[in-house]
């Protein structure tokens, strides 16, 4: 007797859904690659957005732009002096403004905290503390 795999396809069906299945599993793979790496970005760009590190930012920005606009390095440099003036300034409104999100957080962690049982709540605490720890490692 001939056993073949899957057991439920008889020959000539079987090799007819080999490459189907071939092109589904390499469309699948495509798709958890692909989300694997926008997560990976955004999660970079979020938290270099958050952390406030922008130099290497505002260096890329002033090459595009000299590279597209083709300036000159008078034009250049002062660009680079707008660009670098209004990172600081949104800087500056970054550190005003980022008390009143962490309250805002809190406020949210606090509501979170009373809808979870007792179990879940160890466990939400130490991610918080985690997610602080973590932040405390990139500001230093």
């Amino acid at each position: 007797m001939n056993i073949r795999w899957p057991a439920l396809l008889p020959g000539d069906e079987m090799k007819k859904s080999l490459p189907i299945f071939g092109v589904v599993l390499v469309f699948l793979l495509g798709i958890l690659c692909g989300s694997l790496a926008m997560h990976l970005f955004y999660k970079y760009r979020m938290d270099s957005i958050i952390s406030g590190r922008g130099e290497t930012r505002e260096e890329a920005l002033v090459n595009r732009l000299s590279r597209e606009l083709k300036l000159d390095d008078h034009q250049e440099e002062l660009v680079r002096s707008v660009i670098h003036e209004t990172h600081n300034e949104i800087k500056g409104l970054r550190s005003q403004i980022h008390p009143q999100i962490q309250v805002v957080i809190e406020k949210a962690q606090e509501r979170i905290n009373t809808i979870l049982k007792p179990d879940q709540r160890e466990i939400y605490m130490q991610m918080i503390a985690k997610h602080k720890e973590k932040l405390r490692k990139k500001e230093n």
